[in-house]
């Protein structure tokens, strides 16, 4: 990763940083951006404000018992103009010295309110790493470009926009980081519920919200096929959106292979309970699910794209497979099944990659020095 030096004698605290996202919906964006919060908020140097653009609000309650200022603004429509006067009075009264965004819809809502105050606006709508170069593609290389600092969760993410990382140029990357107070605040019991639906089958489950870029026909497919090679075995699909019903419908068996549980809140114990974690998908920035597999300790099967080999090392914490190959998904999956040992070294791996690599306290360090660079600069 490539972040600037460390400035922190030459900072007057406390530094003022206003984030602005468009939802706290249950995502992996979402739940990023609220332990980065929660992690600098616990800095006695740095003030932080919260603003959400819609009335999903999952992660809110995390928020309001901290010390974190948050406010909803709900956009009565996509593209709301009073969005900016109700910002604007915010910052008025806030007076943030950062403004950092979280999407190329914040960026743009946000790139004006932080020049009227005179904010350096940090961009971090650099999540996934596609080049679909539609309007909305260049739309967002625009902001970005006209964004005092970029901060991608990934490598191939940068490379996506044809950025590179450049201390002097304002482009970073930051990797996502794994608050591992989620896993001593989980329920032991939690993931029971899923063990006794399984009635002693090993479990391999997918977490991923049912959108476009998540591939969970070639999960169901794997789940079909590792069937057959090994009956038991029970594939669990976590998660919504708005491919949910079609996929459950045209894959569930109430008494076979393949179940859906649909949103769930403990995750972690949930996650807790599998054997392998998988994540099929056409690409990816930096997958949220995959670090949490691996924080857990279960080996890893995931699509080979974007910056997924930035966090799973092939053949030493999980395997990297091609996309839209049920195939070889199912191939790898009944080789971890059927050799526990070396499936459980794996997961260690991950896990001790995760703590020393992935943790909070470095995304929040690393985020923190480069807002100090830039209000020094």
């Amino acid at each position: 990763m490539s972040v600037p030096m460390q400035l922190a004698d030459r900072v007057t605290p406390p530094l003022r940083v206003l984030y602005l996202i468009d939802s706290l919906r249950a995502g992996g964006k979402e739940r990023q951006t609220v332990q980065l919060v929660l992690g600098l908020a616990a800095r006695p140097d740095v003030s932080i404000q919260v603003v959400w653009l819609d009335r999903e609000d999952f992660f809110a309650q995390a928020l309001r018992e901290s010390t974190v200022c948050c406010t909803p603004v709900p956009r009565r429509r996509r593209w709301d103009f009073s969005v900016f006067t109700r910002l604007c009075r915010i910052c008025r009264k806030f007076q943030p010295q950062i403004v950092h965004t979280t999407c190329w819809m914040t960026s743009f809502y946000g790139w004006p309110i932080a020049r009227l105050t005179r904010a350096k606006i940090v961009n971090g709508s650099i999540r996934n790493a596609f080049q679909d170069h539609s309007v909305r593609w260049h739309v967002e290389r625009l902001l970005l470009r006209m964004s005092d600092a970029i901060i991608a969760n990934s490598q191939a993410g940068l490379n996506s926009r044809g950025f590179r990382a450049d201390d002097a140029s304002r482009r970073y990357v930051v990797w996502n980081g794994f608050d591992f107070t989620r896993l001593t605040n989980a329920n032991p019991a939690g993931g029971d519920e899923l063990r006794r639906l399984a009635g002693g089958r090993r479990i391999v489950g997918m977490v991923a919200q049912f959108k476009d870029d998540k591939d969970y026909e070639t999960f169901c497919e794997a789940g079909r096929l590792v069937a057959t090679m090994c009956g038991d075995v029970l594939f669990v699909a976590v998660g919504d959106g708005k491919n949910y019903e079609a996929i459950r419908q045209r894959y569930e068996q109430p008494t076979g292979s393949i179940a859906f549980l649909g949103r769930q809140s403990n995750v972690e114990e949930i996650i807790a309970a599998f054997d392998v974690g998988v994540l099929a998908t056409y690409i990816e920035g930096l997958p949220n699910s995959i670090m949490e597999y691996m924080a857990l300790g279960k080996p890893v099967v995931a699509t080979d794209g974007g910056g997924t080999a930035e966090l799973v090392v092939d053949g030493e914490t999980g395997f990297l497979v091609p996309a839209k190959d049920p195939e070889i998904v199912a191939r790898r999956i009944e080789y971890l099944v059927t050799h526990p040992a070396e499936a459980r070294a794996m997961g260690e791996r991950g896990k001790a990659r995760v703590m020393s690599a992935f943790s909070v306290e470095k995304l929040v360090e690393n985020t923190l020095s480069i807002y100090r660079h830039l209000i020094l600069e």
